[in-house]
């Protein structure tokens, strides 16, 4: 623990009891609250170990016990891009579209649709109109 820490504690405990007069049985009372603090705050920062240690560790909120098993053909089936067919269980979600697949296909893919759509306004087409009488 250190020096400013339980100067600190110290401090305050003193602070609490600066308006009464200090005597033997006060001066007892003081150590006894001063003790306890430095305790109390001990089980706060005395916090060294292994995470696997830790009651609030991983396997307690996750169950992973550490080892990496290998990725099942459901998981990989979900996790593929419906336009090229490559997984996506790796790709960030900032980079995928709709669903599962990758943004790039997505765009890739609307853009091709937008020419298409586009290849039909570039021709002209005449329109007669009947005559007026």
């Amino acid at each position: 623990m250190d020096e400013h820490f339980v100067q600190g504690i110290v401090g305050g405990v003193l602070n609490r009891h600066k308006d009464r007069t200090l005597d033997k049985k006060r001066i007892q009372t003081l150590m006894v609250e001063i003790a306890a603090n430095i305790d109390v705050a001990n089980h706060y920062t005395n916090v060294k170990g292994l995470a696997k240690d830790n009651p609030l560790s991983i396997e307690m909120w996750k169950g992973w016990d550490g080892k990496e098993e290998p990725l099942t053909k459901e998981y990989l089936d979900y996790w593929k891009c419906d336009l090229c067919g490559d997984h996506t269980h790796e790709v960030d979600y900032d980079y995928l579209g709709s669903g599962t697949n990758h943004l790039k296909c997505e765009l890739e893919y609307q853009n091709e649709y937008n020419a298409h759509l586009d290849k039909g306004k570039t021709e002209q087409i005449e329109i007669p109109f009947p005559k007026e009488d």
